[in-house]
């Protein structure tokens, strides 16, 4: 892999901005693009083919042997556990999820966390950096396969067809533009589609309503399941089919790296990872839920006692539990780390996204960087 400088398109913002990524501010960048080999590409897909094929015995060996961890661990309601048994047990399809890689210095890619339940960066991915690609390189390709596997994927989901409700947090503009995004590619598979606010859902006997009054169906809604179990146990357990389903709490947690540890200690994708402080070395102190890089540290550990090695970032997720990661040095490509957010569409590898940071630990002041193969 290689960061190569290149002259941004005269005309850009206006170009972005047509496909609705009008929240790009300084995000987006085209001064420079990734270039990787079809080698590189082959093994990124064949690591997030594998680290969601671990990923999904994990959440089976939590269900089968591990009863305190939702309850404790992840501080999850009772009756909402069991509704995530059920909703596991019934196969309930995913849409989506992206794995955070960091490509190690012999370039295999290492898992540091697995957006599962709420991913964005989706539209960047997806259009943006295609629109990019086809302007300025249109004889190279690009690993990107997202968009048409979210369409197909919508029929996958629901063939029944119908109605889907979109909600989220529309006073944030990414989530708006994400919605809307995805609310596009359920509308190109066939389906009918209304974008609301997630405070905007009506609860009453069992059953969501929309401000007009119509049932909820099927819903998609960008908003973390943990969440949801903590201000409305009810509403987890209301007659909806939502996406995400709600197995995918399971997932959507920094807690599931130390199963990942223990169940696959010896895979090349998989950092060691531990719910207590450990003896001694270099971690990276997670909280159990956090979104966006918040609250992250690295700490150098002796005797069980931590000194600051990266400080903590911002945020608002410092009041729970911590998990400490191995920590893996990333390697500076042009002054920059970059973070390979890898897409699984309807269980399936899909394309990537590289967001990439002037300091170590990636945060919500990352930029996004497209890529080609050549």
């Amino acid at each position: 892999m290689k960061r190569i400088p290149v002259i941004p398109r005269i005309d850009y913002k206006e170009k972005i901005e047509a496909l609705g990524f009008d929240f790009h501010g300084d995000y987006w960048r085209e001064e420079a693009y990734y270039c990787f080999t079809v080698d590189e590409i082959n093994s990124l897909e064949e690591a997030t083919r594998e680290a969601y094929r671990m990923y999904c015995e994990a959440v089976q060996h939590i269900l089968e042997y591990r009863s305190g961890f939702m309850e404790h661990i992840l501080n999850i309601p009772e009756e909402v556990c069991e509704r995530i048994r059920e909703s596991w047990d019934a196969d309930e399809l995913s849409l989506y999820g992206r794995f955070d890689f960091m490509l190690a210095k012999d370039g295999t890619p290492k898992i540091l966390e697995f957006n599962a339940d709420t991913p964005t960066s989706l539209l960047e991915a997806a259009i943006i950096q295609w629109q990019w690609k086809e302007d300025v390189f249109p004889n190279c390709d690009q690993y990107n396969g997202i968009h048409e596997g979210l369409v197909q994927s919508w029929k996958d989901i629901f063939p029944e067809g119908g109605d889907i409700h979109f909600a989220g947090a529309l006073e944030n503009n990414e989530d708006t533009g994400t919605l809307q995004y995805l609310a596009s590619t359920a509308m190109e598979a066939g389906f009918s589609t209304r974008v609301l606010d997630m405070d905007a859902l009506n609860l009453q006997d069992g059953r969501f309503f929309d401000p007009a009054g119509e049932p909820v169906k099927r819903c998609f809604k960008l908003y973390p399941w943990e969440w949801m179990a903590d201000e409305s146990p009810d509403g987890c357990l209301a007659d909806v089919k939502w996406l995400e389903p709600i197995w995918k709490l399971l997932m959507s947690n920094k807690a599931i790296l130390c199963v990942l540890s223990d169940l696959f200690p010896t895979s090349p994708y998989v950092l060691p990872c531990y719910m207590s402080r450990p003896q001694s070395g270099l971690f990276c102190k997670k909280p159990i839920f956090s979104r966006e890089g918040h609250n992250v540290s690295v700490q150098e550990i002796r005797n069980w006692e931590e000194r600051v090695y990266i400080a903590e970032t911002e945020g608002d997720y410092n009041t729970g539990s911590y998990v400490y990661q191995e920590y893996a040095s990333p390697t500076p490509y042009g002054g920059r780390y970059p973070v390979i957010g890898s897409w699984v569409i309807g269980g399936e590898p899909a394309g990537i996204g590289i967001r990439e940071n002037r300091m170590e630990i990636t945060d919500n002041m990352s930029e996004f960087v497209p890529h080609v193969i050549m």
